[in-house]
């Protein structure tokens, strides 16, 4: 069987043997609430999340999104992929999808203050502005 080309994989495995084809990738930057993933899971979602990473902070929030999304198809309570996803729908002017993954955030952790803070932004961006100072005001300094 061949491999796709490119540089994202989604499956990392020899499926016939099903052994890991790329050595696994020990996350560094995930949330203490990320759950530990096999190591061919771990490594896709790195190379998901790294990706989305890269673009996001190239302003290409569309391709970024499809990352995340990605990512988080692999590890659905992963605080930074749904963070990310977030960032990604205010800038492409999606504030109600970006206001239910901060929901999404919080409900996983509910003193994240990037979840905090963004919900605040996507509600701003909704004109609910009320609500939205009242998210700003529950980030703690860090």
């Amino acid at each position: 069987m061949s491999q796709p080309q490119g540089m994202l994989w989604l499956f990392c495995c020899d499926l016939p043997a099903m052994k890991p084809t790329v050595a696994p990738v020990t996350p560094s930057s995930l949330s203490p609430q990320t759950v530990a993933l096999p190591p061919w899971q771990d490594s896709s979602f790195q190379r998901w999340y790294d990706e989305g990473e890269k673009l996001a902070n190239a302003k290409a929030y569309e391709r970024a999104l499809r990352c995340f999304e990605e990512a988080a198809i692999i590890d659905p309570k992963s605080v930074p992929a749904l963070v990310y996803q977030a960032v990604c729908l205010i800038h492409l002017g999606q504030p109600q999808q970006a206001l239910a993954l901060a929901e999404q955030v919080l409900a996983i952790a509910p003193d994240h203050a990037q979840g905090w803070l963004f919900r605040g932004v996507a509600l701003h961006r909704l004109g609910r502005y009320s609500e939205a100072y009242a998210c700003y005001g529950q980030v703690k300094a860090s």
